[in-house]
Parts: structure tokens; sequence; C-alpha cells
């Protein structure tokens, strides 16, 4: 599918989140994971570069998020820097995802041909906002891992920050990580292609219709 190839970096981010979660959740350590991420976008950016396949702005963007946040991280042994790489990565393609235009080009022509520019334009915004929505989200999960929600929490509700503090866990922010965006991207990609495809129907028959008077 021609709109698949728009979303590469996301899946390619979403791939290596997966590993790296994968990896945080078999292991219970965060700072081997980390270890990982970083390893695992160095060497794909590599790979790359030794095939001369063109390495786009987002991956590059990418990697040094995780590099920066990650380095941070091991040094501090804080987890929640690492946690803020995904917010970031969603705020940038939602940036670009705010360009009027961005979805056209990687639709087939039987849905440009047939359907309005406005419906187009008001699909990626969709996009958009589901990026920044993530972004939000993230923060706020990464955020209630910290120990300053967890005193928050001791201040304001003292007979639930016990279970609050053994609930959320950097092993919470990992599944949320792991299952929140694939969630988002499916549902989003499932309403998008049936709005289309009803739209594109109409126009059809209505063209049929118009051409058999």
């Amino acid at each position: 599918m021609h709109f698949l190839r728009a979303l590469r970096p996301i899946f390619r981010d979403m791939l290596s989140t997966f590993l790296f979660v994968s990896l945080f959740l078999l292991t219970g350590n965060i700072f081997w994971a980390t270890s990982f991420g970083i390893a695992f976008g160095i060497a794909q950016t590599l790979w790359k570069k030794l095939k001369d396949r063109p390495i786009g702005p987002l991956q590059w963007l990418s990697l040094v998020l995780v590099t920066v946040f990650g380095m941070t991280t091991i040094i501090t042994h804080d987890p929640f820097y690492i946690m803020m790489k995904p917010t970031l990565l969603w705020i940038a393609l939602g940036a670009v995802m705010l360009r009027r235009d961005w979805m056209a080009p990687y639709l087939p022509p039987i849905v440009t041909e047939n359907l309005d520019d406005h419906l187009i334009v008001r699909a990626g915004y969709a996009w958009a906002a589901v990026m920044f929505l993530l972004a939000v989200l993230n923060l706020v999960v990464a955020f209630m891992t910290t120990p300053k929600f967890l005193s928050l929490c001791a201040a304001l509700a003292p007979d639930s920050s016990q279970f609050i503090a053994h609930t959320i866990t950097p092993t919470f922010w990992a599944v949320y990580a792991l299952i929140a965006p694939a969630a988002s991207f499916l549902a989003l990609l499932t309403a998008q292609y049936f709005m289309f495809r009803r739209h594109v129907i109409e126009r059809i028959h209505a063209r049929t219709a118009a051409h058999t008077v």
C-alpha cells in the first residue's frame, strides 16, 4: 500500500521500541535495554550507510534522541530521560504531518482522483493530532514513574501512594509504549481506510450514474 511508505519511519522506530521494551521486560534492567537501544540505532544507521541507502531526517533524529537521552539515562541512572525520547519523536512527526500536502503523494490514484482535497487534508491533520496526543500521553506516563510524582501522590493521597508506587513503574511505561502507539495507528488506519473507501465508491457511483443518464 502506497500510504504505508509514508509511515515507514514510524514503523522503523516502533521496531526499535519493541526490541527495547522486550529486552527491558525480559531482563528488568532498563539500563541494559537502553544500551541495546543505542547500539541498535547506531547499527541500523551504519547498515543503511554501507548499503548506500538514503537515511531520512526522522531516522537521524531518532538516532540522535536515543543516543543523547540514552546516554543521559545511563550516566544519571534516571530512566525518565530515555522515556522522553518517544515524546520528542512524536512531536517531530506531528509537525511534519501538519503540512497540508504530506499525505497525497502516498495515496493511490484511485483515491486522489475520487476524493476531495479537503478530506485528504483533514485525514493528514488527524494523523498529526494523534502524534501530538501520543507525545503528551507519553510525557504524562513517563512523569508518573518519577519520584516527584510519587512524592506528590504521598502528600495528596497517602492511602493510595503505595499502590501507585507499585503499579506506575518503568515497566508500566514500557507496556504503555509498546501497546498505545500500535493500537492508535491501527485504529486510525482502519478508520481512514473505510472513510476513504466509502467516499471513493460514492464518487464512482455518482459519476457512473451521471454518464448513464
